[in-house]
């Protein structure tokens, strides 16, 4: 689906200079912004930008290109000559946006007055179904336990819907689908259970409908599966010192599956470093550590952090020691 807006101007050289041509640019865009209104995001927007040359002499049009992936530009001819008018066609898909749209598009030319046209469009580009939110992050989790979130879809305006089916792409996840108004307004519900594997965990939900303009509604569904016990910072930066007088830095340790645990022996990586363990929670600690003088030896080392819990016995952490430039 699309829609064309164009443009043509037709002037006599003499009437767009207007005085002296010496100190004037050569090339002009007459109408260099565009409002496209409210589309859907299945709209593809054309237009042609009118470039024109005022000047007393051939401006070259070196390249065309756009602030945006969504965009696409041309411009019909590469010289212009005195009072010759070109366009830069444009195309925009608005695939998989929405919302307020603000883009730019630049000429660039060999004219040494005006070297660059800018040329720009806005406007609000709207979808049939809205999604809230429009994805899912679970955030730092464990490894086990169940996850839930659930995600509303509304008709916008006078549209209607149903939903024909709803799936994930991961064999750990169970999608399912509750009217709130029939035609209107759907709740869906994902429940992601483990084991995960460790490390950062991407995928989607597919909501299928019988919308012409959106028949998938696309989810994304991320986390970031940490081990039994998370460090954080996940590492040290530390800066030496000219003086014996300390600096502290604190390093939270967690359980993201609520598992209690215990620290039982902190080895640090050199002199010039102190700590103190001070338990928060069962699952939930906090280490105090404290640096002081030139840190001599511990870049590049690790922290190494020993616990009882049999699923995460060690846990290191490394330091990072900043040099004077």
């Amino acid at each position: 689906m699309g829609a064309w807006f164009g443009a043509c101007v037709s002037a006599e050289p003499g009437e767009l200079q207007g005085g002296s041509q010496t100190n004037r640019p050569g090339i002009i865009c007459l109408n260099p912004s565009l409002d496209f209104g409210a589309v859907y995001s299945d709209a593809v927007v054309k237009h042609a930008y009118v470039l024109t040359n005022q000047g007393a002499r051939t401006v070259k049009i070196m390249m065309v290109r756009t602030s945006c992936g969504c965009t696409t530009a041309q411009a019909a001819t590469n010289e212009l000559a005195p009072g010759q008018v070109t366009t830069v066609d444009v195309v925009i898909n608005f695939k998989g946006r929405r919302g307020r749209q603000a883009k730019a598009i630049y000429t660039e030319t060999d004219d040494p007055i005006n070297r660059i046209v800018r040329m720009e469009f806005t406007g609000v580009v709207k979808v049939p179904i809205e999604a809230q939110p429009e994805g899912i992050h679970f955030g730092t989790v464990g490894a086990e336990g169940r996850l839930e979130r659930e995600v509303l879809l509304t008709a916008e305006s006078n549209n209607t819907f149903q939903v024909l089916a709803a799936k994930s792409a991961s064999p750990q996840m169970t999608v399912t689908v509750e009217p709130r108004e029939a035609g209107k307004q759907y709740l869906v519900r994902v429940v992601c259970d483990g084991p995960r594997k460790q490390g950062t965990f991407m995928t989607s939900v597919e909501v299928e409908t019988d919308h012409p303009r959106m028949r998938v509604v696309s989810i994304p569904v991320a986390a970031f599966v940490a081990g039994d016990i998370v460090a954080a910072p996940g590492s040290l930066l530390l800066v030496p010192s000219a003086t014996n007088m300390p600096k502290t830095v604190w390093v939270n340790l967690w359980s993201p599956a609520g598992k209690a645990f215990h620290v039982t022996k902190v080895e640090l990586p050199g002199e010039g470093m102190t700590n103190s363990i001070n338990t928060v929670k069962p699952d939930r600690c906090r280490l105090e550590i404290k640096t002081w003088g030139p840190l001599n030896g511990m870049d590049g080392q690790s922290i190494r952090v020993e616990t009882d819990l049999a699923t995460m016995k060690e846990i290191l952490i490394p330091v990072k020691v900043l040099t004077a430039r």
